[in-house]
């Protein structure tokens, strides 16, 4: 036996020790959100305030381009306008962008200047609602005990483009019983809520 020291069949050569070091730093690392296919970036910005979907835009040109979806639009469009999304499920995120714009410029170009009168040839109670372009209006019925509601009637309100030639008609919907208040949503449900009184009469007998 000589003096010399042989090296263990464990001793790893420098050169793999350092491509194994590498391989290791590597694997490491953590992935980043642009390694993600652009479908899934968008859906984790959804998750996003509309603020933060500002920011992330501003960060770098793929970002800005993610950021400019039709649905990550109208998140930051609604924060703008101060609405909440209150649109008829179906509905594609496109078509939801376009009719919050048209809603914005219909805003933009509203004049004060110009009205439109209308009369009222009934007894009202004063309930009223505004929803979807239609004005409800509570009807009066004068008894000896008071006035009650007995229904609602609606006007469909005219455009200020073409009031003139619109004719405005009452129409009425009589329930035939007291009604407490009324609350619709055409628009959004198709769905006009009474609250009514419905009296009951309780007879008493008694047993000797």
């Amino acid at each position: 036996m000589s003096g010399q020291r042989c090296p263990s069949q464990s001793t790893i050569p420098v050169h793999r020790a350092a491509a194994v070091s590498g391989n290791s730093l590597q694997a490491s690392q953590p992935i980043r959100l642009l390694d993600f296919p652009p479908e899934l970036v968008t859906r984790v910005l959804l998750y996003l305030s509309a603020l933060d979907i500002i920011s992330c835009g501003r960060t770098c040109q793929i970002l800005h381009d993610l950021c400019n979806d039709s649905a990550l639009r109208y998140l930051v469009q609604m924060e703008r306008c101060s609405v909440s999304d209150d649109m008829s499920p179906g509905i594609s995120y496109p078509e939801r962008l376009r009719l919050l714009e048209e809603r914005e410029d219909a805003w933009k170009m509203l004049d004060f200047r110009k009205s439109v009168h209308a009369s009222v040839p009934f007894a009202s109670t004063g309930f009223y609602d505004l929803t979807g372009g239609t004005f409800f209006l509570s009807t009066r019925l004068d008894r000896a005990s008071g006035p009650i509601s007995m229904g609602y009637s609606y006007l469909t309100l005219p455009s200020l483009l073409n009031a003139q030639h619109h004719k405005m008609e009452w129409k009425e919907f009589n329930l035939e019983t007291e009604m407490l208040d009324f609350a619709p949503a055409v628009r959004e449900h198709d769905l006009i809520a009474v609250l009514t009184v419905y009296v009951v009469s309780c007879s008493y007998s008694s047993r000797v």
